[in-house]
């Protein structure tokens, strides 16, 4: 056997290794409830959907028809779960003014309070939900120097202190916790102009091992069965540390009648703010039905491993 032909089998080996690795993972991104180690690799249908383009380009430009046929499965595949996101909710137009909504895992051992600051400025939001805030964080950014009057804080030093800030009355507020360690869970019932809108801030444990993953769902299995007996309208803000592709999600907005805000802006990644190619949208905004979502962008980098999500929205509720 040749040199050339020898490298030739061995790339096209490499092919096949590559591309039944990638229908292993694919597939096994939809059984996470088998194993939590599974539920992670939901997460990255983007990264999937790339390599499997590149792996169809390379069978078809070699004229490999098995090999094309598996890759343009695993494209199809990961394209059907990604493709929705690109699809506009359909909701009616409302006459009611527009609100935008300001939402960061700040990352407490990020210094550039500053910088935060600065965008949460420029943004003009109405509300401002920040995660992974402790004490300095909440006396270095000053926000009621910035109009918001009206705010509820929960600082921490490990991780999970949460703060909301509102230029709206907070007529009600409470903490919830659906977890052994007692994470906050802001609860505010929002007066707008002519309107009360609940508005919830949390923040579940990375799944990172077996027990936080368990944690993770007892947390959003509590947080959804309590808002399931809210009345809308009615918006989730946090990091759930799940993306839209686990098999969790649908699960919670099932349980909870939200939707995801995402739908009809795209993936829009938040995490990790520092690897380009490896961000997934573990940041989320859901909403009621009766919440008309006009624009939902990523904001730029502010030193924290999370970029903030921006929502401008309406309400058509009655409450």
């Amino acid at each position: 056997m040749s040199k050339s032909s020898f490298l030739n089998k061995l790339f096209w080996a490499g092919v096949w290794v590559a591309t039944l690795g990638l229908m292993a993972v694919t597939l096994s991104g939809f059984l996470g409830r088998l194993w939590w180690i599974l539920d992670l690799l939901a997460h990255f249908r983007v990264q999937y959907l790339v390599a499997a383009v590149l792996l169809l380009s390379v069978s078809t430009l070699g004229k490999r028809a098995r090999l094309s046929i598996l890759s343009a499965g695993i494209t199809l595949v990961n394209l059907s779960l990604i493709v929705p996101l690109f699809i506009p909710l359909h909701a009616a137009e409302v006459e009611s003014p527009e609100y935008r909504l300001f939402l960061s895992n700040v990352l407490t051992s990020n210094p550039q309070h500053d910088r935060t600051r600065q965008l949460i400025e420029e943004s003009d939001a109405d509300f401002v939900a920040l995660l992974e805030v402790n004490q300095n964080w909440l006396d270095d950014l000053m926000l009621e120097e910035l109009g918001y009057a009206h705010s509820i804080l929960m600082p921490r030093s490990d991780n999970f202190g949460i703060a909301l800030y509102s230029r709206y009355p907070i007529e009600q507020s409470q903490i919830i916790s659906y977890d052994p360690w007692g994470l906050p869970t802001i609860v505010a019932e929002i007066r707008l102009d002519e309107q009360l809108i609940t508005l919830l801030v949390t923040h579940t444990v990375p799944p990172k091992s077996e027990k936080l993953t368990e944690v993770r769902h007892e947390q959003m299995n509590g947080i959804t069965a309590y808002i399931s007996g809210l009345e809308p309208p009615i918006i989730v803000a946090g990091d759930l540390n799940a993306t839209s592709w686990s098999p969790y999600f649908s699960e919670w907005l099932e349980v909870s009648n939200l939707l995801d805000s995402r739908r009809g802006f795209g993936v829009q990644p938040t995490y990790t703010a520092v690897h380009r190619w490896f961000k997934v949208p573990i940041d989320h905004i859901l909403i009621s039905g009766d919440i008309l979502v006009h624009d939902r962008f990523v904001a730029s980098g502010i030193g924290s491993d999370h970029l903030p999500v921006i929502v401008d929205f309406s309400v058509n509720g009655d409450r």
